[in-house]
């Protein structure tokens, strides 16, 4: 998941972690097994004479955070990631792009222009799982081949490179055929509906938006995991938030916050609300923030 932070994980921790987040740096190498197109015959793709089709770019939803990408996720996400890249110092910048999350550059590559924010989450359902890219671009393009769904809107796009379905707008969907449909009911239902959000709803509610973010609920030390990463006041902070915190890891954390003057924190801070836990630590240092063991 986060290099400099696995390092210090115990092993079956980070295996639990790797195994949700490796997704990300695999899922665009495998194209071909994850998003097979349709088996039956399809249209010629039409010419593409634009690498820009305003007509194409209709969504328009709130996408500042993990909390705003989780309102548009269907029910189900085990473990999920958030990049506002544009709100980043360039250090920061660097480091995801290299290291927190690499598959940036893949998500670069299939769009062929500059990602600026991005999300993306692995969903299980029952047996079934699925996963949702979402992210926006500069400049906004779409150069690559496709065939417009007859009688979709927002426009539906399947993608001839991948299989996969494209909506564009802000945010850009990208997804299996299932989860896209999902999505746009979400974002256009009428009614109500239920969204990922609602399962971390709690833990969420305990932070501010960050530049980086993750959720896991697939850990052994706590029911939810929240860890948000960002810059204030030329300080990296960074927050972390469990959910059913066990009395180990409680321990360890108390421990690290009793040698956190030592270590160079200005601010290492441990409080409960509830069945929550959280820990906010502050340091100048981007890498300490980053070292520092969360469990």
């Amino acid at each position: 998941m986060i290099k400099a932070i696995r390092r210090s994980m115990k092993q079956q921790d980070a295996y639990k972690l790797l195994a949700a987040f490796m997704i990300l740096t695999m899922v665009f190498s495998v194209f071909a097994i994850f998003f097979e197109g349709p088996t039956q015959e399809t249209p010629e793709p039409q010419s593409q004479q634009e690498k820009f089709n305003p007509e194409f770019w209709v969504v328009n939803q709130p996408f500042y955070s993990i909390s705003d990408a989780l309102n548009m996720t269907p029910p189900g996400a085990v473990s999920a990631n958030y990049a506002d890249i544009e709100s980043m110092t360039p250090q920061m910048t660097q480091w995801v792009r290299t290291e927190g999350l690499p598959i940036i550059k893949d998500v670069d590559s299939i769009y062929k222009s500059n990602t600026t924010r991005m999300y993306y989450t692995s969903l299980q359902e029952g047996e079934n799982s699925s996963f949702l890219l979402l992210s926006t671009m500069f400049p906004e393009r779409n150069d690559f081949e496709y065939m417009v769904l007859p009688d979709t809107y927002p426009p539906i796009l399947r993608r001839q490179d991948t299989g996969a379905i494209n909506i564009m707008g802000n945010p850009i969907i990208y997804a299996n055929d299932k989860t896209a449909s999902e999505v746009l009911k979400i974002i256009y239902g009428q009614n109500k509906t239920n969204s990922s959000y609602d399962q971390y709803e709690g833990l969420l509610s305990k932070v501010a938006p960050a530049p980086f973010q993750i959720i896991n609920s697939n850990v052994s030390f706590a029911k939810q995991f929240y860890m948000g990463i960002g810059e204030t006041n030329g300080s990296y902070e960074r927050t972390a938030v469990y959910m059913n915190l066990n009395s180990s890891t409680l321990k360890k954390l108390n421990q690290l916050k009793a040698n956190s003057t030592q270590k160079g924190f200005t601010q290492y801070n441990l409080t409960r609300s509830g069945n929550y836990t959280i820990v906010k630590i502050v340091s100048p240092e981007m890498l300490k923030v980053l070292n520092e063991e969360s469990y």
